[in-house]
């Protein structure tokens, strides 16, 4: 009978191993799923929108550094505006910027708000377009749209 007892030991010590183990992972994830869940806070870098590098968003679609007007260039009565890239940060327009082409000119980047000449402001920007006016008020003077992607080559 000894013998018999003795070799039951190995069986049961594992079994009380197992046993004790699936007891200490029950008590581990029952305390895991009795914890309150943590909601985000309001303050969060999320709910921030960081400002626009409109400089280097430019220089990603390609624009690059003109020089200034000198005196001897000839004023450009009539200039043609060209839509090339737009950033849109909110659907109604209030934030963003936008590439523009004026005349031969590089193309150069404006936030909404900015002045594109004497006389004309970008006044938001679309997913797909850019809106000109006299003022940040007054109603639209030019609408841009960007052309559509067929014609974009890379």
């Amino acid at each position: 009978m000894a013998t018999l007892e003795l070799k039951l030991w190995p069986a049961r010590l594992s079994t009380f191993l197992l046993a004790a183990l699936a007891a200490a992972s029950l008590v581990y994830w029952g305390l895991r799923w009795s914890e309150p869940v943590s909601t985000p806070r309001a303050s969060s870098d999320w709910s921030n929108p960081r400002a626009i590098d409109t400089g280097r968003v430019a220089q990603l679609l390609g624009a690059t550094a003109t020089p200034a007007n000198s005196d001897d260039s000839p004023v450009i009565t009539a200039i043609q505006y060209k839509l090339l890239g737009v950033i849109a940060q909110e659907r109604n327009g209030g934030f963003g910027s936008a590439l523009i082409a004026m005349g031969d000119e590089k193309a150069k980047p404006f936030k909404v708000g900015d002045h594109l000449s004497d006389e004309l402001v970008l006044q938001s920007v679309s997913a797909r377009g850019a809106i000109l006016a006299t003022s940040m008020r007054a109603p639209q003077s030019i609408k841009l749209d960007l052309p559509p992607l067929a014609t974009i080559k890379p």
